[in-house]
């Protein structure tokens, strides 16, 4: 009730805003961030006012005002858009915006799409990988259905990165050559990070080079963790290189190469004894690596034709393989054992993508062809020695290793779309677009696979759909723009939900395909408001999307003759989501001269959701948060620093008909962030995080938690700690 009273307060503010705003008589000056670019909505350049849709954006520069060091730290001021983390051990695996997550959030960079999570019991996580943040020009996040534009997995929305070219480097220079080293150290994990880059541009070619080392511990919350906690010792190691050649004035030939490898060894102290699972585990280590690997050729050029004037062409390749090893030290029918768990998973992805951009009279065209295929293969291994008599089986829980959990899978994606901007008039502009896409799943049954589920069928699945959108904008005087859109959402059944491996014949157990698994659809509305003037800007939104064919994974359907308890993904007919978002941001000498240099920004977002089936919450959704940020530069821009005051509310709409969770209380906390511009091309920042040291929960990080699980203090948010960077550039 509280929440519904908050979500009218700031609609009557929206309306008492924007009244003043159109009451105004005289034209304002170019509006704060109003002239901003973006990308994301359009695959094309385009003025934030002309953008139709909800789009947050971050430029290299807004990432290193918030220090932050990975995409946790990049999206924690942002609310509505989270880190969705499986524990100490695994940490964050996906995005979820409007409480939407796992694969149904499309992760691209440079226009390459990113690798799928997939998780399966508690030995094995491979989350979704994400590129060094050093190597970030800008992140824009497209929130909500976007399948339009993007295809079935941004069902959720869109993240979208753009790593740095070296002619944009160079520009930073008076030369020809662009040098950066930076050295950091992050206390919420003990971190230190070390990053050098180099960029050379010439009159045709340019080249740049980029080497990152990290390590680091497990979370710093020792203050609120009354047992003895998981250590962590990781580390990580990136290389990026990127070549250019300008084979003509207007045409743009640019080679990249991204690799990544990751490494973490932990001891799970916090699942000692916990549960049925864990309750005779005595010592619990991991062993976890990870290996990315990415190659792309993308092609800007001109043709001179009237429908394909200005294009893109883009071919990939993404290679990555997460291994986990786990051993776990037991006692079983008081036999001490020791368990060696192997997890291996591998996704290789090869695509191209063609674009094309043309201005015919009042008409933006954008047009575009792509195709991928990737190839998905997992196996598991485990075995079980008795430490008094050195025997061996492999036969854990009546399941039999090797064995796969899904045939290996090759998926087929192909989508073809037309976008219209139709420029009316100066004021209105309407924008169609619809996409068809062609989805084949093919699996792929190997002696493995036969060999470890010798009774289980595998379907194959053909698809195809049409996502249509049509959205509005209006100009208003005084750089007020309006919009409102409608987008259909789509999203084909995956590969591990298409055909689940799963026997287990001690717990009566088995797992069965769903030849019948429709594709998930969903249908957004939204509207919003942007208004930006001389020292200030605002932003709102309100969206509702209304969700058909939701896939519920690995789902009891009920017993079959033999009393076999079946598990099967399918379909929920309806579900929604709905909320208000608002920013607001002012220089506030806009409104007093004695308060030059302070500034003040403001973030809210209230969303719910409901489960049309069964008249329940959705769990995936955060609980109504807002982001205050109170900043003050001295007049030579030397000095900035940033008051960040984050408010969440409590979570109390969770469905809990089959089991009771965790639900964290609201909190109240602040960041505070310095900066120093020690010369012109130095600086160092400084930052204290959860200054008054508040012990409190993300919803994320605990939703599927039982609350009397000691676990959850493993998972605390960090106590008060401090981050420091410097950098240099030459």
């Amino acid at each position: 009730m509280n929440k519904l009273k908050f979500t009218h307060t700031a609609i009557l503010l929206l309306i008492t805003y924007m009244g003043t705003v159109w009451a105004q008589d005289e034209e304002s000056e170019d509006g704060l961030k109003m002239s901003h670019m973006v990308v994301v909505a359009n695959k094309s350049p385009r003025p934030i006012k002309d953008v139709v849709g909800s789009v947050v954006s971050f430029t290299a520069d807004d990432i290193s005002n918030i220090q932050a060091e990975n995409f946790d730290d990049l999206l924690r001021f942002q609310p509505n858009i989270n880190m969705e983390s499986t524990g100490s051990r695994f940490q964050s695996s996906s995005i979820n915006i409007r409480g939407i997550g796992d694969n149904r959030v499309a992760i691209e960079v440079d226009g390459v799409p990113s690798t799928d999570q997939f998780d399966i019991g508690s030995f094995s996580n491979s989350g979704r990988l994400l590129p060094e943040i050093d190597l970030i020009k800008h992140v824009e996040i497209l929130n909500g259905p976007a399948s339009t534009l993007y295809g079935s997995d941004a069902i959720g929305g869109v993240v979208a990165i753009t790593t740095w070219d070296p002619a944009e480097l160079v520009s930073q220079t008076d030369g020809n050559d662009f040098y950066k080293l930076r050295l950091g150290y992050e206390g919420k994990n003990h971190s230190q990070v070390a990053t050098g880059t180099g960029a050379w541009q010439g009159d045709a070619f340019g080249g740049l080079v980029s080497m990152t080392h990290r390590k680091g511990k497990g979370i710093n919350n020792d203050d609120f963790v009354d047992f003895e906690q998981d250590k962590l010792d990781w580390d990580s190691d990136s290389f990026f290189a990127k070549a250019t050649y300008a084979t003509t004035n207007t045409d743009l030939l640019t080679v990249t190469l991204q690799s990544a490898k990751s490494s973490l060894k932990s001891e799970n102290n916090s699942l000692l004894g916990e549960g049925r699972q864990f309750s005779n585990s005595t010592q619990i280590d991991g062993d976890d690596e990870t290996d990315m690997m990415r190659v792309s050729m993308e092609y800007q050029f001109t043709t001179g034709l009237e429908l394909f004037e200005d294009n893109v062409l883009r071919i990939y390749h993404l290679d990555s393989e997460t291994d986990q090893r786990t051993v776990d030290y037991r006692t079983s029918r008081g036999t001490p054992v020791r368990q060696n768990r192997d997890f291996n998973y591998q996704q290789k992805i090869l695509g191209m993508e063609f674009n094309s951009f043309a201005q015919i009279g009042r008409h933006n065209l954008v047009t575009g062809i792509d195709f991928s295929q990737t190839k998905t293969k997992e196996r598991r291994d485990a075995s079980q020695t008795n430490l008094l008599t050195g025997d061996v089986t492999h036969t854990l829980l009546t399941e039999s290793f090797p064995l796969r959990d899904f045939p290996n899978t090759t998926t087929d994606e192909l989508g073809i779309f037309v976008q219209d901007e139709m420029e009316l008039d100066s004021n209105w502009t309407i924008v169609p677009a619809l996409r068809f896409d062609y989805y084949h799943l093919s699996p792929h049954k190997d002696s493995l696979y036969i060999q470890s589920h010798p009774n289980s069928e595998v379907v194959s699945i053909t698809e195809t759909a049409l996502s249509p959108k049509f959205g509005v904008l209006r100009h208003f005087n005084n750089n007020v723009s309006a919009y409102a859109q409608y987008v259909r959402g789509f999203r084909a059944p995956p590969f591990e939900d298409a055909n689940i491996g799963l026997e287990i014949p001690l717990f009566n157990i088995r797992a069965i395909p769903n030849p019948d698994l429709e594709s998930e659809v969903s249908d957004g509305f939204e509207i919003g408001v942007r208004q930006g003037q001389a020292g200030q800007h605002f932003s709102t939104a309100l969206f509702y999307t209304r969700y058909k064919d939701f896939i519920e994974t690995k789902a009891n359907v009920g017993k079959d003759p033999s009393g076999t308890t079946l598990i099967q993904s399918r379909n929920l007919n309806r579900a929604e989501i709905y909320g208000f978002e608002l920013s607001y941001k002012t220089d506030l000498q806009y409104w007093s001269n004695n308060l030059l240099g302070w500034s003040l920004e403001t973030n809210l977002a209230i969303t719910e959701g409901n489960n049309l089936e069964t008249d329940q919450p959705i769990n995936s959704i955060s609980p109504a948060q807002a982001i205050i940020n109170l900043g003050w530069q001295n007049p030579n821009k030397k000095w900035k620093l940033n008051l960040v005051s984050t408010l969440t509310n409590d979570k109390t709409r969770v469905d809990e008909t089959e089991a009771e969770f965790y639900k964290p209380d609201g909190y109240v906390i602040f960041d505070l962030l310095t900066h120093y511009q020690l010369t012109k091309n130095s600086d160092i920042r400084f930052g204290i995080f959860n200054v008054t040291n508040q012990e409190y929960w993300r919803w994320q990080d605990v939703k599927n938690l039982d609350p009397n699980e000691s676990f959850i203090q493993a998972v605390t948010r960090p106590e008060r700690n401090i981050s420091l960077s410097f950098s240099q550039k030459w």
